[in-house]
Formats: structure tokens, C-alpha cells, sequence
């Protein structure tokens, strides 16, 4: 699936945007994940923003690989000069929260006709989100079968599965002859509208939505709850409209607009209150709030800040590295900017147990989940989080297959992320790594270097089993990480002129060996080398570091109480 806004986010960062769009889209970034991280991605690789697209696939890395695979979206507007404001933005917005996904699946449903169809997608799927299927399978979906065609084409609204927390859409594009039109990012331009009854806009910065295909059918998913959680109250009604303004590659105009009941849903919610504290030894502040459980999800809100000691830890580190922010230039980020948004990044694993010990849930910020294998019934939310407006705390939603009501369990907190400066250097001799291995062992991290090849055409170009744009050296690799490092990110090279090169890390896999350490392969993309050097030095200056000495659990009770 892809998400709606990236051709405006492109837009706002070549300065296309006139102010007041530039402004509702700034508020839209503020509280989407998904387009922060391109926001971010664009600037870390280097490349120009004008290349922006929206892939067919999810992207392979991001921000110089700080978060794995990861659906793009699209976004709303700046001006000539609003590249420092989109600086601040990024500083703000930088909730690197790993692997979210916004892939909505489904199982069957209560509808006889919604099941003979939903069914053929759920067995083309992999993971099915538990907690859609039992939304579903409880009566939560919505009958609309309403249909415009224009230029011979079809778009046709068929159902819809919706609660506070979420909303899914099952649609088509059929042809004059009732053939589906595949669905192309391309030939195909979509966009969602809510109103209340009454005209009222309720996501005036649009976006924030994602679509693709699923099996036959166009699903069109979307996290509602990232505009409605600060409504004073959500409306018996939502008046949603599909509009398109190009299908099958032709231009027009198509709306579909249709009401979606939410008293029903609203009813059953129910809300734990809880707000217990937990000071880690690290200098960071873990409050557990709250969890409001909907027929689709159970979404466990924690507030995550710095103390006085983190941010005297981290302006140390800024002083010592030279990463101080200052004004930035018009049109690009400073390397202080950069460091600082991963110290905003402040991630968590826990798990959920029952009365009788068993784990019901698990949740893993981790970049790659594999190296734990904690997590279990998550639900695959994409807005799961905004950082606090002085940049020193975030406030996240976890969201989960749905609790039972009135019943006893216990969150159990497994591990905290941090990122911190990294000392890793390591020069290699390119003349040698024609011939043979290289190994080299710096600041207790260990690369074995397996070749050296130029990539000489700006061309795309499939290499292995990854594709490679633009001019560059590739070096395979393998790797044993320091103890309790899970990840390195802002890689460069120098060589022996003292030119610098940004590096990416492509086609890597993470494992955890028997000795706990986190071992890597891959391969690095030195962006731009065109010659072959007598030398390249390595190095990488982040890296997140993994606590497990957490002693922290919660009990409590799910509650009836519900509120509006």
C-alpha cells in the first residue's frame, strides 16, 4: 500500500507550496509518521528532492537506513525559503519508531456477500491483522455498494470496516465491461474527505491515508483517530467521501460519498485509565497513561521523556562531536540537525500477560524484530506517535489485537532504545580487497569485507538482489556488532584525496548470534566514488544501543468505562 500525500511533500520541499498550503501541510507532518520519515529519508540519502516518487514496493532503508522497510506517502505545502521551516519540522516530527507498516487485512466477515469476496484477499495475505478480522467478524462492517462512472470507467465503493481507531474501504475500478482495472499509483489519483452532518471538516490537512491493492479488490485504510483523538466528541456520523481525479490513466471526475455509522462502534470503547511512572536508570521517563480498547485495536498510550540527566548527556555528546545546531543554510540541514533527531528517538519493547502468565501480546520498536521475536497480535497502526513540542519527549499509541473486557493483565517492560555517538573507523586497502578478505576490528565492532566493484552508469541497475541508483563502489560485508549494539546509521567514506562520500547499507540481514551479539551482512554503497581509490576509510557516527536492565511491570485491569 501507499500512503496519499508524498507529490505535495515533494512540493514542499522544492518550495513549490505557497505559505498557506505550506501551513496545513507543516500541521499534517507534525502528526504522520509516515511522511516524517520521508521527510527525513529524502534529506539522509542525499539525493534531490525532485526525484521523490512513490515506489511499488516498500522503500529498503531509510534515513541512511535509521528505520527498516517502510510504505511512503504523499503530503500538502512551502514556499521559496520554507526549507528552514521543514528543518524545524523534522527536528520536531523525528518519532523514529521502527517498522510500521499501513497494511490493513481482514478476515470474514459478518456480511454473506462482503465474506464470498473478503475471504479470496485474506488467503493472498501474509500476517492478517487480528484485530481488523475481529472487528469484522463482530458486526463492524458496513454495507455501501454506491458506484459513479465516467469515460467509461467505474469507481465502486463495496464496504467499509470502521471504529474510532481505524477505517478500511474496499472498492474497485472496473472498466465499461465490468473488467477491474489493476490499480496503478501512476494512472490512478485518489483522495478521502470526512465531514460530520453538518459540512464540518474534520481532517482539513487531508492525507495521512494509504492504499493498494489486496487480491482483486482496492482497499483504502486509513487511521482516523490521528485527527479524531483531540475531538471533544466524535460524531454518531462520519460523511466520507472516495474522490479521484484520474482512473486508468484518465483524467475526471469521480466522487463516491456515503455516511459510516460510529455510534455503534463508539458504545463499546472503554478506556483503563492508568498513569504508573517508571524512572529507567538511563535518564528517561516511561509513564504508562492509558488504554482505550475499540472494536479493532487496543491502543496503549505512553508518554516517553527525557530527564534534566539525558539532556545534559546529549549536549555533552553535541559539544564533544561539533554537532551544535545553528541557523541552518536555506536548503539544507546542518549535521547537528541530523544527530539530533536521532536522541528524539526513544523506543520500547514490552509484553502483555494475562492472569495465568500466558502472553497475549508483545510489542518491539526495534528496527528489526527478528533479533527479539517478542512481537505477537500487533495491530499495524501508521500513525503511532508525535514528539513533544520541546523536542525532549514523545508521546506514542501501541496498538494491539483488542484486550477482553473486565479482565487482570500485566505489561512487563522488556527494553528501552536509545541512539548514541559511535567512534567506529576503519581504513581499508582497496588494492588488497581486490585480491582477498579484509578484516578489521574497531571500537569492539568487526568487519569482514569480501570485494570491491564500481558501479559506472547513473542508470538503474539491478545488482544481486538489489537495485542501485546512480554512480557508486559496492563492498559486501559481514559483521559482529559491540555488545548490546542493534543498529549503526550516518555511515560516509573518505578517501585518500579526503573527499567524503555518503554510504548506504543495502540488502543487510540482522541476526543474534549465540553469543547475543548482533551480527549483520550487506552491502555498502559508497554514493558517487567513481574512481577506484589506493584507500577508503569507514565510519559511522550513530549507533542505538539496547537496555535490557528494566525492572518495571504493570499490573491492571481492562474496565466497562466508557466514554465519549
Amino acid at each position: 500500500m501507499n500512503c496519499s500525500k508524498t507529490e505535495e511533500l515533494r512540493k514542499y520541499l522544492t518550495g513549490e507550496l505557497s505559505a498557506g498550503e505550506a501551513r496545513l501541510l507543516e500541521r499534517h507532518v507534525e502528526e504522520c509518521l509516515l511522511c516524517q520519515r520521508q521527510m527525513m529519508e529524502e534529506e539522509d540519502n542525499s539525493e534531490e528532492f525532485s526525484s521523490m516518487h512513490v515506489p511499488s514496493a516498500l522503500p529498503s532503508n531509510f534515513t541512511a537506513q535509521v528505520m527498516t522497510a517502510l510504505e511512503q506517502v504523499k503530503l500538502t505545502k512551502p514556499k521559496p525559503d520554507w526549507k528552514k521551516r521543514s528543518v524545524n519540522i523534522v527536528k520536531k516530527t523525528a518519532l523514529a519508531v521502527a517498522s510500521v507498516t499501513a497494511i490493513i487485512t481482514f478476515g470474514s466477515m459478518v456480511s454473506p456477500t462482503f465474506a464470498s469476496y473478503v475471504n479470496s484477499v485474506i488467503q493472498s495475505i501474509q500476517g492478517i491483522d487480528q484485530g481488523m478480522k475481529q472487528a469484522a467478524e463482530k458486526g463492524y462492517v458496513q454495507q455501501i455498494n454506491k458506484k459513479v462512472t465516467e469515460q467509461g470507467i467505474t469507481l465502486l465503493v463495496k464496504e467499509v470496516v470502521a471504529d474510532p481507531a481505524r477505517m478500511a474501504i474496499i472498492a474497485n475500478i472496473v472498466d465499461q465491461n465490468g473488467k477491474r482495472i489493476p490499480f496503478d499509483m501512476e494512472k490512478n489519483a485518489l483522495s478521502l474527505t470526512y465531514k460530520t452532518k453538518s459540512g464540518e471538516d474534520l481532517n482539513p490537512g487531508g492525507g495521512g491515508y494509504s492504499y493498494g491493492e489486496e487480491g482483486e479488490y482496492l482497499v483504502v485504510s486509513h487511521d482516523i483517530f490521528r485527527f479524531l483523538k483531540d475531538s471533544k466528541s466524535l460524531p454518531d456520523e462520519l460523511i466520507v467521501g472516495v474522490e479521484a481525479t484520474m482512473l486508468g490513466g484518465k483524467e475526471g471526475s469521480w466522487k463516491v460519498e456515503f455516511p459510516v455509522d460510529m455510534k455503534k462502534a463508539r458504545e463499546v470503547a472503554n478506556y483503563t485509565e492508568i498513569g504508573r511512572k517508571y524512572m529507567t536508570p538511563h535518564g528517561i521517563e516511561i509513564m504508562l497513561q492509558n488504554i482505550m480498547t475499540l472494536p479493532s485495536t487496543s491502543m496503549m498510550e505512553l508518554e516517553i521523556d527525557w530527564t534534566k540527566e539525558r539532556e545534559e548527556q546529549i549536549q555533552k555528546w553535541k559539544e564533544q562531536n561539533g554537532w551544535i545546531v545553528k541557523e541552518p543554510k536555506q536548503g539544507t540541514f546542518t549535521e547537528g540537525e541530523r544527530m539530533e533527531r536521532y536522541f528524539i528517538d526513544m523506543g520500547v519493547a514490552f509484553q502483555i500477560f494475562d492472569e495465568k502468565g500466558n502472553v497475549v501480546a508483545g510489542w518491539d520498536d526495534a528496527l528489526h524484530e527478528e533479533l527479539n521475536q517478542i512481537r505477537k497480535n500487533n495491530v499495524k497502526h501508521s500513525y503511532r506517535g508525535k514528539v513533544h513540542d520541546d523536542g525532549k519527549g514523545v508521546t506514542k499509541w501501541n496498538g494491539i489485537t483488542p484486550l477482553a473486557k473486565d479482565q487482570a493483565y500485566k505489561l512487563k517492560m522488556h527494553s528501552l532504545y536509545l541512539y548514541e555517538p559511535s567512534k567506529f573507523q576503519a581504513t581499508i586497502p582497496v588494492d588488497s580487497l581486490l585480491k582477498d578478505k579484509v578484516s578489521v576490528t574497531n571500537n569492539d565492532s568487526t568487519y569482514t569485507l569480501t570485494g570491491f566493484t564500481l558501479k559506472t552508469t547513473e542508470d538503474e541497475e539491478k545488482i544481486g538482489n538489489e537495485t542501485y541508483f546512480g554512480k557508486g563502489a559496492l563492498i559486501p560485508f559481514s559483521a559482529i556488532l559491540p555488545e548490546g549494539i542493534v543498529y549503526t546509521t550516518e555511515w560516509s567514506a573518505l578517501d585518500e584525496s579526503k573527499q567524503t562520500y555518503n554510504v548506504s547499507l543495502n540488502g543487510t540481514t540482522y541476526t543474534r548470534g549465540k553469543d547475543g551479539r548482533v551480527h549483520v551482512t550487506g552491502t555498502f554503497f559508497i554514493r558517487d566514488l567513481e574512481k577506484q581509490p589506493k584507500e577508503v576509510k569507514l565510519s559511522h557516527a550513530i549507533q542505538q544501543r539496547q537496555y535490557q536492565d528494566l525492572n518495571w511491570e504493570v499490573p491492571f485491569e481492562t474496565s466497562n468505562n466508557t466514554k465519549r
